[in-house]
């Protein structure tokens, strides 16, 4: 269990592996452009140590609940996450999209064509805000296929178990980058815009965790839409426009 009262001497952030976000790199520091985000701000407060955790999705909001580790780096806001933990200000937007077959002629184009044609399986997973963004669109639960990330998800596509996979564009770019395989295509969702707004995410604290979060809202608050930021966003396919409802909050 971590000490909150001596952050800023070691803070200790639990990270996923998720490009272009955050990813590990063997025998090194994580990378991604949350991390580089968390470096900024940190850095900026004077923090002296920063440990970096690699967790699983279903640890992480248990993980600060828990006092395991200091803070989280960003994932979707949703009201039910609120209730468990508390989120800093949003520092990035961002519409989801589907890892499928480049031969594969079926309708991908969003979270309804999906649900509406029956012979679609979906990979999502668990515990991500994509599960319940397709049961909402429609998708019966039994054509969701729930894993434990999302190698395993997209993999499930190039396998043949399931039709497509769903995760965040930019995270399905890189992945799609990283896995090198002309097989696969990422299909953006072309409805995001239809259902109230582009979903944000920020990072996350204790409840409790008053003198850290407030410092680093503070600081975030100073460094979102500078140019130091956008700069760095950019090197990982993050425009001004896809970060503005972000920047604007």
């Amino acid at each position: 269990m971590v000490d909150s009262t001596i952050w800023s001497e070691r803070c200790v952030v639990a990270f996923l592996d998720e490009p272009p976000f955050f990813s590990p790199v063997e025998g090194g520091s994580p990378v991604g452009c949350d991390i580089e985000l968390t470096n900024m701000v940190l850095g900026a407060l004077g923090v002296a140590e920063v440990e970096y955790v690699l967790t699983s999705f279903g640890e992480l909001l248990e993980g600060v609940r828990t006092r395991r580790w200091h803070m989280n780096t960003p994932l979707f806001v949703t009201t039910e996450r609120r209730e468990m933990v508390r989120f800093s200000r949003p520092v990035w937007a961002a519409i989801d999209s589907f890892i499928v077959r480049r031969d594969d002629g079926r309708d991908f184009s969003s979270y309804e064509a999906i649900a509406a044609d029956e012979t679609v399986r979906l990979a999502a997973v668990s515990g991500q805000i994509q599960v319940d963004a397709a049961l909402s669109a429609g998708t019966p639960s039994d054509r969701i296929v729930q894993f434990d990330d999302q190698d395993a998800a997209a993999k499930a596509v190039l396998d043949g178990r399931v039709d497509a996979s769903v995760s965040t564009a930019p995270g399905n770019g890189a992945y799609l980058e990283r896995l090198g395989s002309e097989l696969l295509i990422s299909v953006s969702d072309t409805r995001a815009s239809d259902r109230g707004g582009v979903p944000m995410g920020a990072f996350s604290f204790h409840h409790d965790s008053y003198g850290l979060a407030d410092a680093f809202d503070e600081q975030l608050s100073l460094i979102l839409g500078s140019e130091g930021h956008l700069s760095m966003m950019r090197r990982f396919g993050f425009d001004e426009a896809s970060l503005r409802p972000a920047i604007d909050f």
